[in-house]
């Protein structure tokens, strides 16, 4: 079965709306590139995404100063609306500029066999995919998706990477998992108590083990030398 390439579905108004003629010119051209932008990354069913403002620098070559001032001039006229989550933005785009709407065709004489029955078209989600989606949906944000998702087994994560399903954050939460030691527990052995476990693990604890050790060492090697020096007199 042959499949498109990725892309972006992009409304053929968009090149000559009247919300884009009303942004200043010198705006204007940055401000479309920055609308096309996040439609690749938008959820077409409630025109809702969430790219770091670095993400969509790195992709249309703009200045985070100059996002900012177009992201605001979309906002006047109309086009889309922000919310601030916990380490990013959350974008809706206006359903005017979303590619998900049905239109008549029958008037067209377009045969049939070109036409797809959209209504019949289902889209299977997966548990990543639905964990992301709820996420979003409540106002979370990245963080506490990564933090979701590495609760999930390995054995999920690894093999959602390889499927391409969210590979991003699959690889996000199995670092997050690293971090965490994978949530294993140890036993501990009997007779250690677990408060000088933790005063012994502390790293300024160490610190101040390894300097009086240091300083032990400096005073003894002294008092050393000086006692051998005193029997050579």
């Amino acid at each position: 079965m042959l499949k498109y390439l990725p892309h972006i579905r992009i409304p053929f108004k968009l090149f000559d709306d009247e919300r884009i003629k009303r942004i200043p010119e010198e705006y204007r051209s940055s401000s479309l590139l920055i609308l096309i932008a996040l439609l690749k990354f938008v959820n077409s069913q409630n025109g809702q995404c969430y790219p770091r403002q670095a993400t969509i620098s790195s992709m249309v070559c703009l200045h985070r100063s100059t996002i900012y001032r177009c992201t605001e001039l979309l906002q006047k006229v109309g086009i889309l609306k922000t919310k601030r989550l916990k380490s990013t933005l959350l974008y809706t785009i206006n359903s005017d500029y979303l590619v998900n709407k049905k239109y008549d065709v029958s008037s067209r004489h377009i045969p049939r066999l070109m036409m797809t029955d959209i209504s019949r078209t289902t889209i299977n989600l997966t548990n990543i995919d639905k964990l992301i989606k709820d996420v979003v949906n409540s106002g979370g944000d990245k963080d506490l998706i990564i933090n979701k998702l590495s609760t999930f087994p390995r054995s999920t994560l690894i093999k959602a990477i390889q499927e391409k399903d969210n590979p991003y954050y699959s690889q996000l939460a199995l670092n997050e998992q690293d971090r965490k030691g994978d949530g294993v527990l140890v036993d501990l052995p009997k007779g250690i108590e677990l408060e000088k476990l933790r005063k012994k693990t502390n790293f300024a604890y160490q610190r101040a083990v390894y300097k009086n050790k240091r300083n032990n060492d400096r005073t003894t090697k002294t008092k050393n030398f000086l006692s051998e020096l005193n029997k050579k007199k």
